[in-house]
């Protein structure tokens, strides 16, 4: 029996879903997927790609609301997605907006990847109905960061007044400040911050009838991922040894987040779903 206030499998209802990042190789792809189900509203960093996509969606004949471009952390971009959405009507989000280590320095990549997480989901939670859901993309790298008490405690808040420069110096302190590492480190950081915010934000998700979880991909055939593969050795030697034989594919997270934000994951949240082709099995069994 569903609990009070909260959608059973027969009753589940998203309304309308909101992707970030989906100029992107992973936003496309669920944009694509999920776009023959739900109305979209759709944001991007920069207006020209957002703007040809949300075209290119409409000529195909899908329902593309509303676009919205710029920062992610930037108020007026949030009180436009929000304000798009039908008040008092569930929502779905697809988180995939974010930074990989070769694309900025290590204090951005933590603004983009975390900070900019937190003040979406901040500015989702007065919205929230039942049957909303949200997926965040967060990465294997998460899995690799390591549990450090002082950082953990840290990125239990990423919104706390000069978590920015607490959270750089204490990364600094690890690798010191000129370290080529560092944005790495951050990325990891990042991420492993991004699967805490979903368990803690799980709980109060579900008492108000929504759900939250994460996806995080393995080395995936995206633009920012054969960056990744470009600049770092490392990342080829995890695609060469990966379980599953191939790299991923954008739309093996499509896939995933339309699972999650489905009926079918009703009672699936605050956990994350690993879509890395077993490539964190095969760590953790060396």
């Amino acid at each position: 029996m569903a609990g009070a206030g909260r959608p059973d499998e027969e009753t589940i209802s998203m309304g309308k879903l909101i992707i970030t990042g989906a100029a992107g190789g992973m936003g496309r792809a669920c944009a694509r997927l999920l776009g023959a189900a739900h109305s979209l509203i759709l944001t991007d960093v920069a207006a020209g790609p957002l703007d040809a996509f949300a075209a290119e969606l409409r000529r195909e004949g899908i329902d593309v609301v509303g676009t919205f471009a710029g920062d992610l952390g930037d108020a007026g971009v949030l009180a436009g997605l929000t304000g798009a959405l039908d008040d008092g009507a569930p929502f779905a989000l697809v988180h995939t907006a974010g930074l990989s280590p070769s694309m900025a320095d290590a204090r951005t990549i933590m603004d983009v990847n975390l900070v900019a997480t937190a003040k979406l989901l901040a500015a989702l939670e007065p919205r929230l109905a039942p049957g909303s859901a949200a997926v965040l993309i967060a990465s294997m790298a998460g899995y690799s960061a390591p549990a450090i008490e002082a950082v953990d405690a840290l990125m239990a808040d990423p919104l706390a007044p000069g978590f920015l420069d607490a959270i750089t110096g204490a990364m600094e302190a690890m690798l010191g400040q000129a370290s080529p590492m560092a944005s790495g480190m951050s990325y990891a950081f990042s991420k492993r911050g991004v699967l805490r915010i979903v368990e803690r934000l799980a709980p109060g998700w579900g008492a108000r009838g929504g759900r939250i979880t994460s996806i995080s991909p393995g080395t995936i055939a995206t633009p920012m991922g054969q960056l990744e593969l470009d600049s770092n050795p490392q990342v080829g030697q995890i695609l060469r040894s990966t379980p599953a034989g191939r790299e991923g594919r954008a739309m093996d997270i499509a896939f995933a987040a339309r699972f999650l934000l489905g009926a079918e994951a009703s009672f699936i949240t605050g956990c994350d779903l690993r879509v890395d082709g077993g490539a964190m099995a095969l760590a953790h069994s060396a």
